[in-house]
């Protein structure tokens, strides 16, 4: 016989607590009030209280009263209810089922706050690693494994931030998806076909740039993946705008440049 011994992850994080020199302030059932403080490199140590709650394995968290944080910010990653968008559960979660991942779910709590004072400090969120808002994320991941499956430079300018799609209209074969890194075209895809504008052209990859370059068509997947990141990259910028509709008109906070609800609130 089998005996599974259910583990509580409230219990989990109220023991590692005195590892981040937090206090439990309150308990109830599925939650935890902590006070817990935050280490800054200016030597501060600002004191949060959060209530964390928890479903299952998996834990959230907030400010009790929003006082060191915005109560709703998309580009600090706090959402419309307060809580903290520490990370995309589906992609990189941690599931609170152990000691360990108890310790690295509060070690990924306390780095969240710390970039919050950074992020204040130069209005944008400061680490590169972003996530995009809404089902936007989804196509951010599939977009991010299109750019490792073409290599570099493509893996460095996705993690930055620095590819953007513009769709170009008006040829026989339809739209095309002109994928450019800020600084120059890279590469198009027909919208319609999914499929390069130009696949006997050299690779994107190194193998393209040789004495002897592999064309496009020639070079193991990659012109899918190049079809794919463009479609994926220009979904994304759709699912974007979709988020920022849903939620004009709320109140901006007025603590990170460029936000669109800046324009609408």
């Amino acid at each position: 016989m089998t005996v599974v011994v259910l583990v509580d992850p409230i219990l989990l994080l109220a023991d590692r607590l005195t590892e981040f020199g937090a206090t439990e302030l309150l308990r109830e059932t599925g939650m935890i009030r902590v006070s817990i403080p935050v280490p800054l490199s200016d030597g501060r140590e600002p004191v949060f209280i959060l209530d964390l709650s928890v479903s299952g394995t998996s834990a959230s968290v907030r400010e009790k009263t929003p006082s060191h944080l915005p109560a709703f910010c998309p580009d600090r990653h706090i959402n419309e209810d307060g809580s903290f968008c520490l990370y995309w559960r589906a992609v990189d979660g941690i599931e609170i089922d152990c000691e360990g991942a108890a310790r690295a779910w509060l070690e990924t709590l306390v780095r969240f706050l710390q970039l919050q004072f950074r992020a204040a400090r130069q209005r944008r969120w400061p680490d590169g690693k972003a996530r995009a808002h809404g089902f936007a994320v989804v196509h951010q991941h599939r977009a991010e494994a299109a750019a490792a499956r073409l290599g570099e430079p493509f893996a460095t300018d996705m993690a930055e931030g620095a590819l953007t799609v513009v769709r170009k209209a008006g040829s026989a074969e339809g739209t095309a998806l002109r994928v450019t890194n800020g600084r120059k075209r890279l590469f198009a895809v027909w919208e319609r076909s999914r499929r390069a504008v130009n696949q006997r052209g050299p690779c994107l990859c190194p193998a393209g740039s040789g004495a002897r370059p592999i064309v496009l068509k020639s070079c193991g997947d990659h012109a899918l993946a190049a079809a794919d990141l463009a479609m994926e990259l220009n979904a994304m910028a759709v699912a974007e705008q979709r988020f920022w509709q849903a939620v004009k008109g709320s109140p901006c906070c007025g603590s990170m440049d460029n936000c669109p609800l800046a324009e609408t609130s």
